[in-house]
């Protein structure tokens, strides 16, 4: 049964605000926007698909980075674009192999991000910074992963 665009809309919006609600969890790190943004974006790319996955990641960093005052600057709108891209690639690739190499997919493409930070932060503090965002992308992934699990056989899908 095709169910209308409303649906799906209240979806994208609602794992959007709940990917705000991530972004104030932080998690330790030298930039303020490392914190459980991603989450929610990741989980809907592996359950509802590469187009959900794909508005929520992108939404939900831009959101992240305006709470937190753009640290970055306007290099959030890239990034932004980047973890968008990275959304999709988890949803199609859950849906032709299976999640693991979806999440692996996606913490590589959230991690990789880290080269546009260096016109900001320069390569030494780039460096640094990557096994923070390593490991904040990794923790997202496991945790939607986990959701995502649990969701799927509570449903019996």
């Amino acid at each position: 049964m095709n169910k209308p665009k409303t649906f799906q809309l209240a979806r994208i919006t609602t794992f959007t605000a709940l990917s705000v609600v991530g972004s104030f969890i932080h998690l330790p790190g030298p930039i303020p926007t490392v914190a459980f943004d991603s989450a929610p974006g990741f989980f809907v790319a592996l359950y509802f698909g590469p187009l959900d996955g794909f508005c929520v990641s992108g939404m939900g960093h831009l959101a992240t980075a305006i709470i937190n005052g753009f640290p970055l600057g306007i290099l959030h709108f890239p990034i932004a674009l980047g973890l968008a891209l990275s959304g999709w690639a988890i949803g199609f690739i859950n849906r032709k192999w299976s999640m693991i190499p979806a999440i692996a997919t996606g913490v590589a493409i959230n991690t990789v991000l880290v080269v546009l930070a260096i016109p900001v932060l320069g390569l030494a503090a780039t460096l640094s910074f990557t096994p923070f965002l390593f490991l904040a992308a990794s923790i997202n992934g496991m945790l939607s992963s986990f959701v995502y699990i649990a969701v799927k056989r509570r449903l019996r899908m």
